[in-house]
């Protein structure tokens, strides 16, 4: 009994510590920009995909990831609307982002509240050299069942997500820039001529 409750003890005071890694990083972020690659695995790996691109972030509540390719897809979110671009199909789909945010990544980056509004700190630990947080979302109506985040020293180097159907998606960052100028056009959205507009 009395080494469960160190064990308890030590849990809770771990928490907090491991929190702040995050808080640090996001205190007195404004803007970053990163390469970023993409992977997205079904449930159980059978099947991935891979993408590459550029990564914005104006907080709060503003982000690009600019996908590289000539008919690559293009997420835009302007502070109120989230707006998916595919170049492929000619088409651009929109939904309120507060909706479409809740307890995704793109949240936990560009929200301007604290991380606990939002995430719950499950655990922690090392692995391939990264510090790592695993965070699941407040909300019960996010589709996302957990966050991992990884930390090389200070600095995010990996953004993961598990979905409630088993779905990973894993982001690696590189060339991270903090607080670079960045130009409010990145963060604007206008469909092109032609494309079929609906609302997620």
């Amino acid at each position: 009994m009395r080494k469960l409750l160190l064990s308890l003890l030590l849990l809770s005071l771990c928490a907090p510590l491991h929190a702040t890694l995050l808080d640090k990083f996001l205190a007195g972020l404004d803007t970053m920009q990163a390469d970023f690659e993409q992977r997205v695995e079904a449930q159980g790996g059978s099947q991935s995909t891979s993408q590459s691109g550029i990564f914005y972030l104006q907080r709060p509540g503003k982000f690009r990831w600019d996908y590289a390719g000539e008919n690559a897809q293009l997420i835009v979110a302007d502070g109120s609307t989230v707006w998916l671009l595919d170049r492929d199909l000619e088409q651009v789909s929109h939904q309120p982002q507060s909706m479409a945010l809740r307890g995704t990544p793109a949240q936990l980056l560009s929200q301007g509240e604290k991380v606990e509004n939002h995430f719950r700190l499950a655990r922690e630990y090392r692995s391939e050299g990264l510090q790592w947080m695993a965070l699941t979302p407040i909300d019960d109506n996010s589709q996302v069942e957990q966050v991992l985040v990884a930390f090389r020293g200070e600095q995010l180097v990996r953004l993961e997500m598990v979905d409630k159907l088993g779905q990973y998606t894993r982001f690696s960052f590189s060339n991270l820039k903090r607080n670079p100028p960045l130009s409010k056009s990145l963060f604007k959205f206008k469909a092109p001529p032609g494309y079929d507009v609906w609302e997620h």
